[in-house]
């Protein structure tokens, strides 16, 4: 008996019925990857002061000449506001031993090069509390949600800004935290103009930094 052949015009349905089939999971795909790609893009910017508010009730502390417990200095230190102050040479219980030795009077003992830049920052906050309000001002008015459209295709949901006490390190960036070294601002003594750090304006600092996220 004579093979049965299918007529051309079922052939072409079956030809149709594929390509649409495979269209299909091209577009289910293609959206897939459009909703991944919107989800990874950055919505918010974060301002974090969190480690600056405990320096200032330090600050504070130390200037009424009132023992800080070493509680509040250990937990400021494990603090992930504080990440960025670890490096060689300094670690955790570096910024324990600085603080404490100040809040004691009492020098510190073959302290390392950044362990000194510490003290040194930390006892020029305690003298001349009229800078250390200079250089907050505008750091506690700081408002970048105008920046958030402007870097959009930063592959964070949300991205943090924090203004941390640290010694060399002027800034540093992991994952999706930007970290801004307080110390390295810079106040002019009679307060006039902005406050500045590597002769650039906070937000014009941070705009450059987002630029290389």
């Amino acid at each position: 008996m004579p093979r049965r052949v299918a007529p051309r015009n079922d052939n072409a349905r079956k030809a149709v019925g594929i390509l649409q089939l495979l269209l299909f999971n091209g577009l289910v795909m293609c959206g897939e990857f459009i909703i991944k790609l919107k989800e990874n893009t950055m919505k918010k910017l974060k301002i974090n002061l969190n480690a600056l508010e405990t320096m200032l009730f330090i600050w504070s502390s130390l200037r009424d000449r009132e023992k800080i417990s070493d509680k509040v200095l250990i937990d400021l230190a494990k603090s992930p506001e504080m990440a960025a102050v670890i490096e060689e040479d300094f670690d955790q219980d570096s910024v324990r031993k600085v603080l404490s030795a100040i809040s004691n009077r009492e020098l510190m003992n073959k302290p390392t090069k950044k362990e000194s830049r510490f003290w040194n920052y930390n006892m020029w906050m305690l003298e001349d509390a009229e800078m250390t309000d200079l250089m907050l001002a505008p750091v506690k008015t700081l408002n970048v949600d105008d920046l958030v459209e402007q870097f959009s295709d930063i592959a964070a949901e949300e991205v943090e800004i924090i203004f941390f006490p640290g010694h060399m390190t002027e800034c540093r960036k992991t994952d999706n935290k930007l970290f801004i070294n307080f110390f390295r601002l810079q106040a002019d003594i009679y307060g006039e103009g902005e406050v500045k750090i590597a002769d650039k304006t906070i937000r014009e600092y941070i705009i450059e930094q987002l630029k290389t996220f």
